[in-house]
Formats: C-alpha cells, sequence, structure tokens
C-alpha cells in the first residue's frame, strides 16, 4: 500500500490555480533582467578593469578587511 494513492479529498480543493501570465507582463519581466544582466556586467567588468586602484582605495580608508 503506497503512502501516495490515498489522497484525502479536502486536500485537491484547497489547492490554488496558477493565474496566467500575459505575454506583455512576461515581456516586461524579460526585460528588466536583461537590464539586470547588463548593469551587472557593466560593473563587473570595470571592476575587473579597475581591480587595483578600488583595492589601494580600500586599504587606505582601512576597508581591505572586507576582500
Amino acid at each position: 500500500m503506497s503512502l501516495l494513492a490515498n489522497h484525502a479529498p479536502r486536500y485537491v480543493g484547497l489547492m490554488k490555480q496558477a493565474l496566467p501570465i500575459s505575454l506583455s507582463a512576461t515581456a516586461w519581466i524579460a526585460l528588466g533582467m536583461m537590464a539586470f544582466a547588463a548593469a551587472s556586467g557593466l560593473a563587473f567588468a570595470s571592476w575587473l578593469d579597475k581591480d587595483a586602484g578600488i583595492f589601494m582605495s580600500l586599504v587606505e580608508a582601512g576597508m581591505s578587511w572586507c576582500f
């Protein structure tokens, strides 16, 4: 006898159905994710380009222990 074979009748009735997402909402979410990815990529690329200067300024400020 399987534990999954006997479903409680009230369980199925209490489950919430997923609401459909419109195409425009999906497009806005995708656009926002792409903008965030581009901004993160630019920030990471500039950090790689200026890493020694950033680290030395943190050393001078006494905050290099964070890295």
